[in-house]
C-alpha cells in the first residue's frame, strides 16, 4: 500500500524541495500507520508548513500542502484551506481532486478482501509512473526551461489517463462508502430563515447527545450547543438584526453552534428527527414587531400635528444643534493636558493629542540666586496647578492664562534639562550634571494612564490532568503547580503597577492549547505571557541542564529549541489539528515576529538582572521554537521557561516562593522596558 502512495507522488511531482526526507517518510508510512501515528504525521506536516512560509520556500510549501490534503482526508478533517492555497499557488483543481480520489481509493482498497483488484490498480499506477519517469529522462536531456503550467498539464494528462480506468470501480464502491458514512452523523446543509437557522443531518440525533451552555458577559451573550457530528462545507455564519449564529467544526469529532448577541434573550432549540432548528423566541419577534408598529403610529400622529410654527421651531433647533457641534469641534481642536505624572528626574504630561515641538516656546531667567527655565504652549490643563520636588529643584505645571500652559523648572544652581515629545506625551526632566545625555527611567516614564489601558494575559502552562514536567518519577514537584504560583505572583506585581491582568487559569484545571491564545485574542490583550518549567530529556542530563530561557514563536533553529517545543506541545497533542493555515499566518507575519522577539529580549534581560542579585542563574538565552500554545496569538507573545524542574538545585529553587517573587519582578521590569521602547 505505501508503494502506491510513493508511486503516485512520483508522477504528480518532480522533486520534494527542502524537506525530502520528511516527505519521503510520510509517503512510505502514512497510509499503514494507525490513527495516532497519522495525527503525528499531520502535526509534522504543519510544522514543515510553518517553516516553508517563513523561509518563503514556495516549492516546498506546495509539496507540503499536497500531503496535507492527503492527511486531512485520511483523518476526516476539512482540507478546504489547503486546497484554496494550492490553487492560489497555481496548482490546478483537477490535480487537487486527484489527490483526494487517491486517498479515497487507497482507503477502499485497504478494506477490500480481494487482492486482485488491488494488484490491478497497483499495476495501473506503476505503468503511469514508468510512463512519466521515461518522459522525465527525456526532458532532463533537454534544456531545463519547462514552465510550471506545462509541467502541470503533463501531470494532468497522466493522472486523467490512469485514473479514468478506476472511475467505474469507484462508483461501485459508493455504496460501501455510504455505509461507512452512516456510522457517523454529518451536517449535510444549513439554511437561514426569518427566525433563525435550520440544519439537516444524515441521520437522527438524540437529545442526550447534545450539550448546551450559556456564557453571559457584559455586552457579550453566547448560547453554545455542542454535539458529535462532522460539518460538511466548512464554517457558516448567519447574521440577523441583533444576533448572529455561527456553525463550525470545534474539533474533529464535535460540531459547535454559537448564538452571539449583546444582550441575553431566550432561544428556542428544536430537534426533529434529522433536523435541528435554532430560533429566536416568538416573544422577542412579537416584541420587536409591536415596537415597530407603535413607532409607526407615533410617527403618523406627529406628522399630522406638524404646522408652520413647528417647522420654524425645527429650523431653530437645527441651528442650535449646529452651534453645539461647532463648539464641540472647537473643543476637540484644543490641546488638553489630561494628567501629569512624576518620573525619576522630571514629569510626563499626558496630552489629548500630539503637540508639535515648534509650538513649544521656552526662555530662561535668574532672580535672587534662583535659576528658572520656563516652557509654554497653547492648551488647557485639566485639574489644578501641580508642583513636584526633586531634591533642591522643583517643576511646576500651571494654567498661565485661559489659552496657555506654563511649565517652570527652578533650582538654586544652574541646571540643564531635557525635553522629549512623542506619542501624545511631553516629558520634561532635569539632566544629571555627570551625564549630558537625556536622563529618564524607562520604567518610571510610563504614566498611570498608559498602564491602565494595557491588558496582559498570563498563561500558566498545563494544569488539571496534564501535570507537565515532573522533578522525578515520584512527581515530588509538578510543573503545573510551580508555574501557577509564579503566574499568580506575576499578575499581582503587574496589578501593583497599574496594568490590567487576566489569567487563562487561576486554579488547577486543564485548558486546551487553542483556548489559551483564543482567550487573549477575544479579550484584545496587548501582551501574552506563557509560564513553563523545563525538563532534561534524560537522567544523564538532569544534573547539567539548567537555566532560564525565553522563547518566541518561529521554526526551531536548534536541537535544544526543538526538544523544549516537543515537551510542551505533547501535553495537548491532538489539539494541533484545530489550528488552520489562517491562524498560523495571522501570527507569522514579520511585524509580530519582530515584536515578540523584542519582547522576549527585554524580558530575558530584566529577569537575569533581577534574579542575579540573589541567585546564581544560568542564562539560557532568547530562542525561537514552534510552540503550539503561541500559535494564533494576535499580539506579541512569549513563553518563559523559568528553569529546569529536573535539576537537583534549580528544581527546588523555582518552587521557592522567594525566588518566584524575584522572578515576577524581573518579568514586570521586562514588560515595562518593552512598552517604553515600543510606545
Amino acid at each position: 500500500m505505501p508503494k502506491i502512495l510513493v508511486l503516485f507522488f512520483i508522477f504528480v511531482n518532480f522533486c520534494f524541495g527542502a524537506f525530502e526526507n520528511e516527505l519521503s517518510n510520510f509517503d512510505k508510512n502514512f497510509i499503514n500507520a494507525n490513527n495516532q501515528e497519522q495525527v503525528k504525521f499531520h502535526h509534522q506536516l504543519k510544522s514543515l508548513y510553518i517553516q516553508s512560509v517563513i523561509q518563503d520556500d514556495e516549492k516546498s510549501k506546495i509539496e507540503v500542502l499536497k500531503r496535507l490534503i492527503i492527511s486531512s482526508n485520511a483523518l476526516n478533517l476539512d482540507d478546504k484551506s489547503y486546497a484554496n492555497e494550492l490553487e492560489e499557488s497555481g496548482v490546478k483543481q483537477n490535480v487537487i481532486n486527484a489527490l483526494r480520489e487517491v486517498i479515497i481509493k487507497l482507503k477502499d482498497e485497504k478494506s477490500k478482501t480481494s487482492t486482485k483488484v488491488s494488484s490491478k490498480n497497483d499495476t495501473q499506477i506503476i505503468q503511469a509512473s514508468n510512463s512519466l519517469n521515461k518522459k522525465n529522462k527525456e526532458e532532463q536531456a533537454k534544456p531545463k526551461q519547462i514552465k510550471q503550467n506545462e509541467i502541470e498539464d503533463q501531470d494532468k494528462k497522466i493522472i486523467d489517463k490512469n485514473l479514468t480506468k478506476n472511475i467505474n470501480q469507484n462508483k461501485q464502491d459508493t455504496n460501501s462508502q455510504s455505509d461507512i458514512k452512516k456510522d457517523k452523523i454529518y451536517i449535510l446543509s444549513s439554511k437561514k430563515n426569518d427566525q433563525g437557522v435550520e440544519l439537516s443531518l444524515n441521520s437522527n440525533l438524540k437529545k442526550e447527545d447534545i450539550k448546551n451552555f450559556i456564557l453571559d458577559e457584559k455586552n457579550n451573550f453566547r448560547y453554545i450547543i455542542d454535539f458529535g457530528a462532522i460539518l460538511e462545507g466548512g464554517r457558516k455564519k448567519y447574521d440577523f438584526n441583533d444576533y448572529s449564529i455561527v456553525i463550525s467544526q470545534y474539533n474533529p469529532k464535535i460540531t459547535r453552534i454559537v448564538v452571539y448577541a449583546k444582550e441575553r434573550f431566550p432561544i428556542n432549540f428544536k430537534l426533529d428527527e434529522n433536523k435541528i432548528s435554532i430560533l429566536a423566541t416568538q416573544k422577542k419577534q412579537e416584541k420587536k414587531k409591536n415596537s415597530i408598529q407603535e413607532k409607526s403610529k407615533q410617527e403618523n400622529i406627529i406628522d399630522k400635528k406638524i404646522s408652520k410654527q413647528e417647522v420654524k421651531s425645527r429650523t431653530t433647533e437645527k441651528k442650535q444643534i449646529q452651534n453645539i457641534n461647532e463648539k464641540k469641534n472647537q473643543k476637540e481642536e484644543t490641546l488638553y493636558v489630561l494628567d501629569v505624572d512624576k518620573v525619576l528626574n522630571g514629569v510626563v504630561l499626558n496630552l489629548s493629542k500630539d503637540v508639535d515641538e515648534k509650538e513649544i516656546n521656552s526662555f530662561s531667567s535668574k532672580e535672587q540666586n534662583i535659576f528658572r527655565h520656563i516652557i509654554s504652549f497653547k492648551g488647557v490643563l485639566e485639574g489644578s496647578r501641580k508642583s513636584f520636588s526633586f531634591k533642591q529643584n522643583t517643576i511646576t505645571v500651571a494654567q498661565y492664562n485661559p489659552k496657555t500652559i506654563r511649565i517652570v523648572l527652578s533650582g538654586p544652581k544652574e541646571f540643564q534639562f531635557t525635553q522629549d515629545v512623542s506619542d501624545k506625551t511631553l516629558m520634561i526632566a532635569f539632566q544629571d550634571s555627570k551625564n549630558t545625555t537625556k536622563i529618564n527611567s524607562n520604567k518610571s516614564a510610563l504614566n498611570s494612564n498608559f498602564r491602565s489601558k494595557k491588558l496582559i494575559v498570563i498563561d500558566a502552562g498545563h494544569g488539571g490532568k496534564d501535570s507537565g514536567a515532573l522533578s522525578d518519577k515520584a512527581g515530588t514537584l509538578k510543573e503545573k503547580n510551580i508555574v501557577l504560583d509564579t503566574a499568580l505572583k506575576l499578575g499581582n506585581e503587574l496589578k501593583k503597577k497599574g496594568y490590567k491582568v487576566l489569567y487563562t487559569r487561576s486554579t488547577d484545571k486543564f485548558i486546551n492549547l487553542r483556548d489559551r491564545t483564543k482567550f487573549a485574542n477575544d479579550k484584545k490583550a496587548d501582551l501574552f505571557i506563557s509560564i513553563h518549567a523545563n525538563a532534561a530529556p534524560n537522567a544523564k542530563k538532569a544534573k547539567s541542564a539548567e537555566g532560564v530561557e525565553t522563547f518566541f514563536l518561529s521554526p526551531a533553529r536548534s536541537e535544544r529549541s526543538k526538544k523544549a517545543a516537543e515537551k510542551e506541545n505533547q501535553g495537548d497533542f491532538e489539539e494541533i489539528n484545530y489550528f488552520s493555515k489562517q491562524s498560523i499566518l495571522n501570527f507569522l507575519n514579520r511585524e509580530k515576529i519582530i515584536a515578540s522577539n523584542k519582547f522576549a529580549i527585554d524580558v530575558q534581560k530584566n529577569i537575569l538582572s533581577q534574579v542575579r542579585k540573589k541567585y546564581k542563574v544560568v542564562d539560557g538565552g532568547v530562542r525561537e521554537a514552534p510552540f503550539w500554545v503561541l500559535v494564533g496569538a494576535q499580539m506579541p507573545a512569549i513563553l518563559i521557561e523559568i528553569g529546569y524542574i529536573t535539576h537537583p538545585n534549580e528544581g527546588k529553587r523555582i518552587a521557592n516562593k522567594n525566588f518566584q517573587d524575584t522572578l515576577a519582578k524581573g518579568i514586570v521590569d521586562g514588560v515595562e522596558s518593552y512598552f517604553y521602547n515600543n510606545r
